[in-house]
């Protein structure tokens, strides 16, 4: 991943340059193609920046623009982060799951406890330990430690511990089960989980 800027007129530059070269893809090809993944480092960058107003509008455009588009993690941890500053606690501890199901290594970064990695199916590499290990500091460092302790409530809530549990048994099905019926339903309840209807 690439480092983010310190300076807030460097990150104000960055978001200004990504959302003129998107705009500018949608204009010449009526779709935008972002093989670079500019749509990704939007919200986090307006958090960077200290605006979480403009980073809700950043990922409540990047979920009507890209509808189709899973997200990457460190966007959701920084999404999950501007729903909870924003007072929706609902709607973050929903992200929040989303985010925990996107990559079983980030938040056990977030908070500090030490995961191995699970003996399960990787889908990508995005759902990698390495992964999560690669995502930079600063985007960790925007969460403070109150927000850090609602994190450990939800993530360690029973109805949550459940959800994870459910999804590592599957991915550690989808290990070693060959394509099939059986396959197709284990994928299919995963993505329900993640909040994806399929």
């Amino acid at each position: 991943m690439d480092k983010f800027p310190k300076e807030k007129n460097k990150i104000r530059a960055r978001i200004r340059r990504y959302e003129r070269e998107l705009r500018k893809e949608k204009e010449l090809a009526d779709f935008i193609h972002d093989g670079g993944g500019k749509r990704y480092l939007l919200g986090p960058l307006y958090m960077l920046l200290g605006d979480n107003s403009e980073a809700l509008k950043s990922f409540g455009w990047f979920e009507k623009i890209f509808p189709d588009d899973t997200g990457e993690p460190s966007q959701y941890l920084c999404w999950t982060l501007a729903l909870y500053k924003s007072g929706d606690k609902e709607a973050a501890k929903s992200k929040l799951i989303q985010t925990m199901l996107k990559n079983l290594y980030l938040i056990p970064r977030l908070l500090g406890i030490k995961q191995e990695i699970l003996d399960i199916w990787h889908s990508s590499n995005w759902d990698e330990k390495e992964y999560s290990e690669s995502i930079l500091p600063e985007i960790f460092e925007l969460w403070t430690d109150e927000e850090k302790e609602w994190v450990m409530e939800v993530y360690n809530d029973q109805e949550v511990e459940k959800i994870r549990t459910r999804y590592i048994k599957i991915y550690k099905q989808l290990k070693t089960e060959p394509v099939g019926v059986k396959r197709t339903k284990l994928v299919m309840e995963a993505s329900r989980m993640e909040g994806w209807n399929t």
